[in-house]
């Protein structure tokens, strides 16, 4: 999955502070038979999985360096939230659209 955007939301739900970051990716379909083009989809991370990620705080300028990268696979607990986000290194990419 390439990046293609990020949308950085920081602020305050009944009383509780958040920090999220959604990626806007694009991937090419699994079924060339009965799809053409792209799939995106944006998938919701939070600030903190993304400091676990990278073993440090990201700043708003590092967060957005993002855009571009490919991502080999978000992985999930069991609430279905984004627990850690692997991402593919520079020496090979999975996709080569674009």
């Amino acid at each position: 999955m390439k990046i293609i955007g990020i949308e950085e939301r920081i602020g305050e739900f009944e009383n509780k502070p958040f920090h999220n970051v959604n990626f806007h990716c694009a991937e090419e379909f699994n079924n060339k038979d009965k799809s053409e083009g792209l799939r995106v989809s944006v998938v919701k991370v939070r600030y903190d999985v993304l400091t676990k990620t990278f073993g440090k705080e990201l700043t708003t300028s590092e967060i957005k360096s993002l855009v571009g990268k490919y991502v080999e696979e978000f992985l999930y607990d069991r609430y279905k939230n984004v627990s850690f986000v692997e991402f593919v290194d520079s020496t090979r990419r999975l996709y080569a659209f674009f």
